[in-house]
């Protein structure tokens, strides 16, 4: 495979008097499958870049089949991270197979479990006494990498929704669901990098909105929400540690924080879909201000009562950190949207002059 770093330098020639042409690398073409005829696409993703895209059936650069040797003091947990590898680089088949000829059922049945539990998209083929085949199914027509970001958000949300009530209860069922609701979060944010990686690799952007410097900015927010979820679950299992419910006018208050936090990942995601730079703007300084609820409420504790004290500030740091991803969030859509803003700026400056 080529190098995604490879590069050659050309020189612009004049062709005609509404065109120019540059010559490709002959090697390149030849490595792409490209001949005389065939049609590429070129894109202008930024003010100082082009991108020349292979119109071709087969997307440049898939990949295939990957194979895992497995030895016999390969736990399931390290198969599984390698397994994590390859399907975020964009792999469709990935297959574990025992270097002498034995893979135990234990280990296919651990790795098939961890599979079905964290993958999205993925089924085991082929389950022999030696391999076993993982098969990625799910592709970018059936979902997209906003539907998959904004399920993140309604999964995390749900979360958040739920573990005020689990608190103000000490409803243990309640928050062993909040917990187990991580793993989902998870799982769709695998499938954004593996998505996002597979465009670069491929050189195919198929959401119209998403362009090659948006790829970073949008595996740093699939991140950020997988975060704030494990965050949610942290409050759930505060619940579960819990011996009698938090005193109701505590819970009263970690509740309307949890609903700002919340509510500022919300306006944070909206503003990356609508590409909103003033609206994450407003996000930044609503997080700025967070700092002062979280005060408020530690201000107002009984630092003799210790355990309660302690519960408490361990659920106020996971708000604030929520509020500071949300924060995040907001200025990756600042990053993105910023030459927008200043192009509509500068266009305005001139038609007043």
């Amino acid at each position: 495979m080529v190098a995604l770093q490879e590069k050659e330098r050309r020189k612009v020639q004049i062709s005609g008097k509404s065109s120019c042409m540059v010559a490709l690398p002959k090697k390149w073409v030849k490595e792409m499958g490209l001949r005389q005829g065939s049609e590429i696409v070129i894109t202008r993703p930024s003010l100082a870049s082009l991108l020349i895209t292979a119109d071709v059936t087969a997307p440049v650069g898939e990949r295939q089949e990957a194979i895992i040797e497995v030895s016999e003091k390969d736990s399931p947990d390290i198969l599984f991270r390698k397994i994590v590898s390859l399907y975020i680089l964009g792999y469709s088949q990935i297959s574990l197979r025992g270097v002498n000829g034995f893979l135990s059922s234990g280990k296919r049945d651990a790795i098939k479990e961890l599979v079905r539990r964290h993958l999205i998209g993925t089924e085991g083929v082929a389950d022999s006494k030696d391999k076993i085949t993982i098969h990625v199914l799910l592709g970018y027509s059936e979902l997209s990498v906003d539907n998959a970001l904004k399920k993140m958000l309604l999964i995390t949300a749900s979360m958040h929704r739920d573990a005020i009530p689990a608190l103000e209860n000490n409803d243990k069922a309640l928050a062993d669901g909040i917990i187990q609701r991580d793993d989902e979060v998870g799982r769709f944010g695998l499938y954004v990098i593996r998505q996002l990686n597979m465009s670069i690799n491929q050189g195919i952007f198929k959401e119209s909105i998403l362009e090659p410097r948006d790829l970073l900015g949008y595996t740093q927010v699939a991140r950020t929400m997988e975060r704030i979820a494990s965050h949610a679950s942290r409050m759930a299992k505060v619940v579960v540690g819990l011996q009698a419910p938090l005193p109701k006018n505590l819970a009263v208050k970690l509740g309307s924080m949890s609903e700002h936090a919340a509510g500022l990942v919300e306006e944070a995601l909206l503003s990356l879909f609508k590409r909103d730079h003033a609206g994450a703007d407003v996000v930044v300084e609503k997080a700025k201000r967070f700092s002062q609820m979280e005060d408020d409420l530690v201000r107002s504790l009984d630092e003799r009562d210790i355990q309660t004290y302690y519960t408490i500030n361990t659920l106020v740091d996971s708000q604030k950190r929520i509020a500071e991803y949300a924060r995040d969030i907001a200025e990756v859509v600042l990053d993105l949207t910023i030459e927008r803003v200043v192009r509509k700026e500068t266009a305005a400056y001139l038609r007043a002059v």
